[in-house]
């Protein structure tokens, strides 16, 4: 088919010919046409790759001599089915044929989030900058502090769904979704909260194990869907392409959806405008980050659950040494109590309570040095090398193919690799690029430093020690 091979060259020139050779190539044709294609894959992985990165290149540049658009249709070979009747399988399958009277076929199950008890509406401290929002979704949920629900001023929830929350890391996203769950449940509704990772990851299987009814029903046939992290949706066209008809069903059946990321809608990078605008059909709330009074109130409200008495002095360097995220915070003070735990259990002279700031420090080592690393994050990345290269992170941003940019923006990647460990797939989204366009520039980075050419050096070490000043 002439329009195919046409599409293949144009990719060729995008992706290169590595990537259309080892991805697209080898898929084959099964019929086709005017306006339709048939293609064969060779398995599950085959089909992902194509819908994450060439589904949505198909519907806009994949057309006849007409210039109509081309439907692609994708299956998977026949063979891969069978390509399990291996040796192994046909001795298992002397062994489980003898089985097969007494025991049931095995149910296909999905992964799931479970909610954390401790985080409801009683245990929330709300600063005075999330007040509103805070009123706002207990009234949606019909909390009253006092348990007495029917005196709680309650909103049709419907009014506005979806209900969208947005902030930054430890701002207490997680804790409202899962507060607003649990509030839910109690009033007998079928809530699934569900992490978008997680959601993502139950695509894949499902696509896989040729389950996706299974996974439809899962993830519709509910009364409430709650999401966290949706920004996590970027660049994954099919997992976007199965919430865009999940959100479409709930929303004809007027079921409430509740989502969380770390920007506003408009602002998500890589999703689809048609998601973008459904985030925005209802309320968009953010969640601004709690002042430092908050904070110290959040800690001492969890130390006093766990029955832990912590000094103002330990407070003090709790709150100065881990104040990337109140997350960060609570991680250390169950690290503190695990450890004084273990010490008290081991026979050795249990340490006197509250702990001393030396002690609290002593125990936290390995916690302190993780807290430094975890302060710098992709946007401190592009704002070190920008400042190096004396240009503006728009630029390393942008479509430029000039070496003033592509260098810089190729050392950013690099840097997001080495020092924060992220996916290929999350820095593509972060830049903008595919994921075999994020590798090509790290393995070149990686070269230059591997042949310690100057420049690179020097780039590296200049980005390192504005990060870490």
């Amino acid at each position: 088919m002439q329009a195919w091979e046409d599409f293949l060259v144009l990719q060729d020139k995008e992706l290169g010919s590595n990537v259309v050779n080892k991805w697209l190539r080898p898929l084959k044709i099964l019929h086709f046409d005017a306006c339709n294609l048939y293609l064969e894959a060779r398995d599950a992985f085959q089909v992902m790759w194509f819908e994450e990165h060439i589904r949505s290149k198909a519907t806009t540049k994949f057309v006849n001599a007409n210039k109509k658009r081309i439907k692609v249709h994708l299956s998977i070979s026949s063979a891969e089915s069978n390509a399990s009747d291996s040796a192994q399988d046909k001795k298992e399958r002397r062994y489980t044929k003898k089985q097969a009277s007494h025991e049931a076929p095995p149910v296909f199950t999905f992964s799931h989030n479970d909610l954390d008890p401790y985080c409801t509406f009683d245990n929330f401290i709300s600063s005075e900058q999330n007040l509103l929002s805070y009123k706002l979704l207990t009234q949606l949920v019909g909390y009253h502090p006092d348990g007495d629900a029917s005196e709680a001023p309650q909103i049709d929830m419907t009014t506005y769904n979806p209900v969208y929350l947005y902030g930054g890391a430890g701002v207490g996203k997680t804790h409202l979704l899962m507060a607003m769950a649990h509030c839910l449940k109690d009033a007998g509704l079928n809530v699934l909260y569900s992490k978008a990772e997680t959601f993502t990851d139950n695509v894949v299987r499902a696509i896989r194990a040729g389950e996706m009814q299974t996974f439809r029903r899962l993830y519709r046939a509910i009364d409430v869907l709650i999401v966290d992290d949706v920004q996590i949706f970027s660049g994954k066209s099919a997992t976007q392409e199965e919430f865009f008809h999940t959100f479409n069903t709930l929303q004809i059946d007027d079921k409430p959806i509740i989502l969380s990321a770390d920007c506003p809608p408009s602002e998500l990078k890589a999703v689809e405008p048609r998601l973008v605008s459904r985030f925005e059909w209802g309320i968009t709330l953010g969640i601004e980050n709690p002042a430092r009074d908050t904070i110290q109130n959040i800690l001492s409200s969890k130390a006093l659950t766990m029955n832990y008495p912590l000094s103002d002095k330990v407070v003090a360097f709790l709150l100065d040494t881990f104040s990337s995220s109140t997350q960060s915070l609570i991680r250390a003070l169950e690290a503190l109590v695990l450890r004084t735990h273990l010490e008290q259990t081991s026979g050795k002279k249990p340490p006197a309570l509250p702990l001393d700031v030396t002690t609290a420090q002593r125990y936290l080592g390995e916690l302190i040095q993780q807290e430094k690393h975890a302060s710098i994050t992709p946007t401190k990345i592009l704002h070190a090398v920008a400042e190096h290269y004396g240009i503006k992170v728009e630029d390393i941003l942008s479509k430029s193919q000039n070496r003033e940019v592509t260098f810089p923006r190729q050392l950013a990647m690099h840097l997001c690799r080495k020092q924060l460990k992220m996916p290929y797939m999350k820095i593509g989204g972060v830049f903008s690029r595919d994921h075999s366009t994020v590798m090509s520039s790290v393995k070149q980075i990686q070269k230059n430093l591997d042949d310690k050419d100057k420049e690179t050096l020097s780039a590296n070490q200049s980005a390192l020690r504005k990060l870490k000043a």
